[in-house]
């Protein structure tokens, strides 16, 4: 059945499609622009990408030479944490020490008998001393939980109040100093006096040797002082926090000991060792990166054990997508030159290449010793012999931190060494107007031309569309009006006809 067709509502010739097949070779330019601008926006992603891999390179390599470098970092290690301790600055010098802790230093504390639940302190000024130091409170009357947390509040970091059930149904109220040392003796006077005689928290003592005027009859502890010796010599503290002994150190006393405790103030290998890997975990990450985009074999990932299925399937995505790019092949070979590069130390010859400490392709595998060359160890990346790496720690590091970044010309400058090669590569590729910049400028620049010249072409194409909408509905209506015209005459002549029988 053919179509039926209404003037006026449908079109004879199909129009709409007509011209939308015309259109459609007309936006050709139009979608190709668009396209362009598509895909330049994904390689600016790409370019983005490696960017901050390079950055993240960069930050780790500079870490290990610049002024907050590691190898300046001390840590103090203590043959017993729970009688000892201690922590450094980067001012500390690397020393072995003995202590023996005879007495911890504490604060008063102390406890009253139990009181009924009822029990309510009566109203006056209560006055309280820390050594020197006088706290007085001026209480209304009330309970012994409001006189707790006035007291609180008033005693700020000198005095401390709290109530304990000692014996079911009742409370005790434990008053203490909040600073330690032998000359910083809790004391009362005034209503504090009559309240703590009254709960059997202290009694009079008019003793030549008590000064007070009362002793505690259940104290929690006495003021002291710290007592240690430091190989024969004794030492005392008003508190467990000494910072005045060893330059650079502080020492916190934590339990008393009749056996001497050692204190080794050294570098921190561990943060050095957690940098160094840090390094070569972010160089592993860039190299990857490159050899995902320059290269179209699939093997490249594959070989990439850590990354995840998602991310597995982004660098399948990413794969040859910059293949034979000059920038960043010449970039891989410069970090491969680097890292097999010989640098000066202090240890010449016996540490002057990253593979003496256990970090390097791992030539073993890369070569052609059994089993064949390993591909994944031809395209750059690093391994770290983490046992090789520990010894070189333990026995080497003043020539490990040369290694990374050395000064050599006595300036106080770093000038040379593997990160500080490194830092200078990267920093050339991601400074605002470095090399990655400039080629997202690039890319930036196309997608703004490729931009306009879509703006152009969609005004175009609308105005194109317009005029053949137009041209298609005139020769509709011319040929209507024609087809109108052969219909009036086709009457006539049959009404002629029907006037001539």
């Amino acid at each position: 059945m053919s179509e039926i067709f209404v003037p006026g509502i449908s079109s004879r010739f199909n129009t709409p499609q007509m011209v939308e097949d015309l259109m459609r070779l007309e936006r050709v330019p139009r979608d190709r622009a668009a396209n362009n601008i598509e895909r330049g926006e994904v390689e600016r992603g790409f370019w983005q990408d490696i960017s901050r891999r390079a950055s993240a390179l960069q930050e780790s390599a500079r870490h290990l030479f610049a002024f907050q470098n590691p190898f300046s970092d001390r840590v103090v290690r203590s043959s017993d944490d729970s009688v000892i301790t201690g922590t450094a600055t980067r001012n500390a010098i690397e020393q072995d020490r003995s202590f023996t802790v005879r007495q911890i230093a504490q604060a008063d504390r102390f406890l009253s008998a139990p009181q009924e639940p009822d029990f309510r302190v009566e109203a006056g000024v209560f006055t309280f001393t820390v050594g020197e130091e006088e706290i007085s409170l001026d209480f209304r009357g009330g309970t012994m939980r409001e006189f707790v947390d006035a007291l609180n509040r008033r005693g700020g970091d000198m005095i401390q109040a709290s109530l304990i059930a000692v014996r079911p149904g009742t409370n005790s109220l434990i008053i203490e100093s909040r600073v330690t040392g032998a000359e910083n003796r809790l004391g009362f006077s005034g209503a504090a006096i009559a309240l703590g005689v009254e709960i059997g928290m202290i009694a009079p003592d008019e003793s030549v040797d008590n000064p007070t005027g009362f002793r505690p009859l259940n104290a929690v502890s006495t003021a002291q002082d710290a007592i240690l010796m430091m190989e024969g010599i004794e030492i005392s503290r008003p508190t467990n926090e000494i910072n005045d002994l060893l330059p650079g150190v502080t020492l916190n006393i934590r339990e008393t000991s009749d056996r001497p405790i050692r204190l080794q103030i050294a570098p921190d290998r561990e943060a050095i060792k957690d940098a160094i890997i840090a390094f070569v975990g972010n160089y592993n990450r860039l190299m990857a990166e490159i050899n995902i985009l320059t290269r179209n074999d699939p093997r490249v990932v594959d070989e990439l054990t850590f990354l995840t299925m998602d991310e597995r399937e982004d660098a399948l995505d990413r794969l040859g997508a910059f293949a034979g790019n000059t920038t960043l092949l010449n970039m891989r070979n410069s970090l491969m030159r680097i890292v097999s590069s010989p640098f000066e130390t202090s240890d010449e010859n016996n540490l002057a290449l990253l593979a003496q400490i256990g970090i390097s392709t791992d030539p073993r595998r890369a070569g052609s010793g059994i089993g064949g060359a390993d591909p994944s160890r031809l395209r750059g990346y690093l391994d770290i012999d983490e046992r090789v790496l520990d010894m070189a720690l333990d026995t080497r590091l003043p020539g490990i931190r040369q290694l990374f970044g050395n000064d050599t010309t006595g300036d106080l400058l770093v000038n040379t060494g593997v990160a500080f090669a490194i830092d200078s590569l990267t920093r050339a590729h991601t400074d605002r107007s470095g090399i990655f910049a400039q080629q997202t400028n690039n890319i930036d620049s196309r997608i703004a031309a490729e931009r306009q010249r879509v703006t152009t072409l969609d005004r175009q194409l609308a105005s194109r569309e317009a005029d053949l909408r137009r041209q298609f509905s005139q020769m509709e209506g011319a040929f209507n009006r024609m087809e109108q015209m052969s219909q009036s005459l086709d009457n006539f002549q049959l009404q002629n006809r029907n006037n001539f029988r």
